[in-house]
């Protein structure tokens, strides 16, 4: 159970730190663009609306943690057989970020109020951020893999130093 606990905290680590790129960019737009409202002409963009930009920045995080946060309760509940197999961990990671990545094409059309290039990028960024998931599913899942993988070691099936470390601990 305690390392169910710790892939998914792994899980929403990375989630939120996925989410601050997306949550920073709506941030850096929104004050940039209320700044440049200060000298008094409409921009006409749906960022000038505090409100918007809210959605945007703390929707941005909400969907990264929630990316992170399903995809470490994907691998804390994944069998040990498909942990072990980096093809289908990261097939099942990638489709769990791809697919929920779906929720920043939402916020983005919320915050954008229908805006076509936000949508858009929203929508090019699914298969990135699907990607991403699948290539830090070894270091999310590492609580359930061993301690190899944290170090970023090879596993002890690959390496003959971590295999005669981890067979002089066993007392074989």
């Amino acid at each position: 159970m305690r390392t169910s606990v710790a892939v998914m905290r792994r899980g929403l680590v990375f989630g939120l730190r996925a989410g601050a790129i997306p949550a920073g960019i709506c941030a850096v737009l929104w004050a940039a663009i209320a700044l440049s409202g200060l000298s008094g002409e409409p921009l006409d963009s749906s960022f000038e609306k505090p409100a918007a930009g809210l959605v945007a920045v703390l929707g941005s995080l909400a969907v990264g943690a929630a990316v992170g946060l399903v995809t470490g309760a994907v691998l804390a509940v994944a069998p040990p057989r498909m942990l072990g197999s980096a093809p289908a961990r990261g097939l099942t990671c990638f489709v769990v970020g791809a697919t929920l990545s779906a929720g920043e094409v939402v916020v983005m059309d919320v915050s954008s109020e229908g805006g076509y290039g936000p949508v858009v990028l929203a929508v090019l960024a699914m298969p990135v951020v699907g990607a991403v998931t699948a290539a830090r599913s070894r270091s999310i899942a590492a609580a359930r893999l061993g301690g190899g993988a944290v170090a970023g070691y090879a596993d002890a099936s690959t390496s003959t130093g971590a295999g005669s470390r981890s067979g002089s601990r066993s007392g074989r």
